[in-house]
């Protein structure tokens, strides 16, 4: 007979519940107050001139902060080269013009940056989550997910400027997490309708999210189907995902059609301001990047992405860059390792699960597939607008895709095996923190 002291399994689990919850939120402020050690010095010292494209981003902020208001075509083309970003998405300053509002007009470019640290701030936090929902609460995984988030050099970088990648990175990253809720567990009304509102507010704050469009919905249709609905209902369950998508930036997109003469992305129209200062070879203008066929190219994008600072000509120390090659190519081949499992993993009829895969593996199967499609849409979209002479090769318009790329890494170091596991994610932890360290030491160190 049980004691009437011990406490039964439900109030066990009930302690075991508040005591995770005590440690998860022990663990976010710990990660907050290093994410702000390490930016805040970034933030204080590196100059304006060493931002890429800081004082054009700084031209729509200042322009929502004054006027409250998104600004016309005719003010745009009268700003000129200044005003280039202004025919694109603005809700990404967003944060800028909240923290603009305490101080005085006058000095907004001196405090809009902490714009972007605040607004980087979600990504880590849903990291934390994320990482246990993929590797399990108490694995090593877990935390080197939200790890890497901190110290990613580039990230670190560009969550120091004014920006509006700060903001689309947390709006795109808290929708990854609610699909890989949903694939998981099913839809509920509160996703759908949330996912199609970061969704929608990530495509007013830059175009590179629109590139997870496609796998958002593939991914919620998913998740509808493998918790027991049929393709219809699936189906029918995204209709309001995409009115309250179309709802949110439908609007915006429409507005530019009209006011910037059928470019209703608004990238044409910058470019056409970009190319005022370009240089010229026979009347010609010289884009300032290669062509993807070229080496230079993919090489420029694995730069980018992992740290290259300044105006785009302050390089880590070179080896750095290739012991990442090293773990990224670690990463991939464990990925390939673990391909041969599954025909097998998706191997289920009529609802009935058979002993090679169990339903939650099929799940967490989908769940992967879901990130890696992530990743591989956003880089066919970079692909895409050098093709279209949009832009050049840069690794940062990966970043909606950050926290699926690096749980992409992580996974595939863990598929070579526990002992690799450790060493290699160790690594790559380790790596990062040393670009992070060394780049703002060499570059940014005040003298």
């Amino acid at each position: 007979m049980r004691s009437a002291t011990t406490p039964g399994p439900q109030l066990r689990e009930v302690a075991i519940a508040r005591s995770d919850r005590r440690h998860l939120w022990l663990l976010a402020l710990c990660l907050t107050a290093l994410y702000l050690l390490i930016r805040v010095p970034w933030l204080l010292t590196v100059p304006g001139s060493e931002a890429p494209d800081e004082p054009n981003h700084l031209w729509v902020a200042q322009f929502l902060r004054e006027h409250w208001r998104l600004p016309t075509a005719q003010e745009v083309f009268a700003a000129g080269t200044p005003a280039e970003y202004g025919p694109l998405p603005q809700f990404g300053y967003i944060p800028h013009v909240i923290i603009g509002l305490a101080s005085p007009v006058q000095i907004f470019p001196s405090v809009s940056r902490w714009g972007t640290l605040l607004a980087g701030l979600p990504t880590l936090w849903i990291s934390i989550v994320l990482g246990r929902e993929l590797f399990g609460p108490g694995r090593f995984l877990a935390i080197a997910l939200p790890l890497l988030v901190l110290i990613h050099p580039q990230l670190v970088f560009t969550q120091t400027y004014t920006n509006s990648d700060a903001t689309v990175v947390s709006l795109t990253s808290a929708a990854i997490y609610l699909v890989v809720l949903s694939i998981r567990s099913g839809l509920t009304a509160p996703r759908i309708v949330l996912t199609g509102l970061l969704l929608g507010l990530a495509a007013l704050s830059k175009h590179t999210s629109l590139a997870l469009v496609p796998p958002v919905f593939a991914g919620l249709t998913a998740g509808a189907i493998l918790n027991g609905a049929t393709l219809p209902q699936a189906l029918l369950q995204m209709i309001p995902v995409a009115l309250v998508f179309a709802t949110t930036c439908g609007w915006y997109y429409i507005r530019n059609y009209f006011e910037y003469n059928g470019d209703w992305l608004g990238s044409q129209t910058m470019d056409r301001i970009w190319l005022q200062i370009l240089p010229t070879d026979g009347g010609q203008v010289v884009r300032p990047w290669p062509a993807v066929s070229k080496l230079a190219w993919w090489r420029y994008v694995f730069f980018d992405f992992w740290g290259l600072f300044g105006y785009m000509n302050r390089y880590l120390w070179r080896p750095l860059y290739l012991l990442l090659l090293a773990l990224s190519a670690a990463a991939t081949a464990g990925w390939l390792q673990s391909l041969k499992e599954l025909p097998a993993a998706f191997q289920h009829r009529s609802g009935d699960v058979r002993s090679t895969g169990s339903r939650e593996q099929i799940k967490n199967r989908f769940v992967w597939l879901f990130l890696a499609s992530c990743a591989l849409l956003n880089f066919a979209a970079v692909i895409c607008v050098t093709l279209g002479n949009v832009s050049g090769p840069h690794g940062r318009y990966l970043f909606p895709s950050e926290l699926p790329i690096m749980a992409l890494l992580l996974a595939g170091l863990s598929r070579l095996g526990p002992r690799a596991e450790r060493v290699l994610v160790s690594a790559l932890i380790l790596v990062c923190a040393a670009g992070t360290i060394s780049g703002w030491s060499v570059y940014y160190w005040p003298r």
